[in-house]
C-alpha cells in the first residue's frame, strides 16, 4: 500500500470565536403546560376504542368547538362534517 504524504498542521495558539463555547435551550410552552397536539392526535387514534370516528374538543386559535374527527391527512384533520382543520392552529385537543 501507498503511504499518505506527510502534512504540516501548524499549532492554534490564540481562541477563535467562530463557534459558540455554551449552548442553552428552553421549551418557552413548557411554562404553560401545552401538550405536544401531534402525540395527542396519534393516542387518539390509536386507542382501541377509535373505530372510525371520535367525539373531541378541539381548540384553535380563534375558535372552541365540539366536532367528530375521522382521520388524518397531511396537516389537516378530517371531521365528519367534511371540515379540515389545520393541526398547527390547534392549541389543545381532548376526547369527549
Amino acid at each position: 500500500m501507498k503511504e499518505l504524504p506527510k502534512v504540516y498542521a501548524n499549532q492554534i495558539e490564540k481562541e477563535i470565536p467562530n463557534n459558540k463555547e455554551m449552548f442553552y435551550s428552553k421549551l418557552l410552552s413548557s411554562d404553560r403546560g401545552v401538550k405536544n397536539i401531534v402525540n395527542e392526535i396519534d393516542h387518539i387514534f390509536g386507542d382501541s376504542d377509535f373505530v372510525y370516528k371520535k367525539r373531541v374538543e378541539i381548540t384553535t386559535d380563534h375558535d372552541v368547538f365540539e366536532t367528530e374527527i375521522v382521520g388524518k391527512s397531511g396537516s389537516f384533520l378530517l371531521t365528519m362534517d367534511g371540515q379540515k382543520i389545520s393541526i398547527p392552529s390547534i392549541i389543545d385537543i381532548k376526547k369527549l
